[in-house]
């Protein structure tokens, strides 16, 4: 299963990207009571915390600087009713201070059809997205 969802943003595309590379710092995640990191560049591990659950731990595959894309799966536990998750994040520049988010991911749905696993993976991409441009716009 394939899911994209992208948004255009009122940031210029380095602000946007500054947000979005900076894969340690989840300042732009609400409800998140700590995030800790282990390593650095590709291969470091962030785990994230919110509520009584276990942490979220999403490891970063790549980072292209030039191609301002980044990608990131979910070895475990994924929040979502899928497995084999890889996520990928690109910013487009759209020129002055707009740019676009494309949040995309490869999973396969568990425990769920696959329409009520995209339909998740969308709704989540939905609130995720709507806190970056809230935080790149400010």
């Amino acid at each position: 299963m394939e899911v994209l969802v992208s948004q255009e943003i009122e940031a210029p595309a380095d602000r946007l990207w500054a947000v979005v590379a900076d894969f340690g710092n989840v300042a732009w995640m609400k409800g998140v009571s700590r995030c800790e990191v282990d390593g650095d560049g590709a291969g470091m591990v962030r785990s994230i915390f919110a509520g009584d659950g276990p942490p979220i731990n999403e490891r970063l595959e790549f980072v292209d600087e030039t191609g301002r894309r980044l990608g990131y799966e979910i070895p475990e536990n994924v929040p979502l009713p899928v497995d084999d998750y890889h996520a990928e994040m690109v910013v487009v520049d759209l020129g002055g201070s707009r740019s676009r988010l494309e949040w995309s991911c490869t999973a396969v749905p568990k425990g769920v059809g696959e329409d009520e696993a995209r339909k998740s993976v969308e709704a989540m991409y939905g609130v995720l997205i709507s806190w970056v441009k809230e935080y790149a716009e400010a």
